[in-house]
């Protein structure tokens, strides 16, 4: 993540709940490539899959290289980039249905709560 960042790469942390961390960076087709470097892996999604895995929260945590009062953005140009995303249904071949099925938590609460921690995200780093 850190050496994506400092080559002037837009990247972000992608955690699986679970036990395991890869990172993801965006192409020049603004669409997010997984990158795990303790798989040796890029481009595929599905490899935690291979180890019996049933993902259940995986979640995109992005730090933009520049913020705006507004909001979030890449550049002018480009669209927001949330920096908070569950990418759950990016990393498993199950449907929304199943990995729901796995889930605690209702969708409204999960989609609620990464909506509240971004709300409070923004508002303490516009302090800063």
């Amino acid at each position: 993540f850190r050496f994506l960042r400092a080559l002037n790469h837009e990247a972000r942390w992608v955690v699986d709940w679970a036990d395991h961390v890869w990172a993801e960076v965006k192409t020049d087709s603004l669409s997010w490539v997984h990158l795990d470097p303790c798989e040796a892996a890029v481009n595929e999604n599905l490899i935690y899959e291979g180890w019996g895995k049933k993902q259940v929260y995986i979640l995109a945590f992005y730090a933009p290289s520049r913020f705006r009062k507004e909001g979030w953005l890449l550049q002018p140009s480009q669209p927001t980039t949330p920096i908070i995303e569950d990418v759950t249904t990016t990393y498993t071949s199950d449907s929304e249905f199943k990995i729901q099925q796995r889930r605690d938590e209702p969708r409204s609460t999960v989609v609620d709560a990464i909506s509240d921690a971004i709300v409070e995200l923004e508002s303490t780093l516009t302090k800063l």
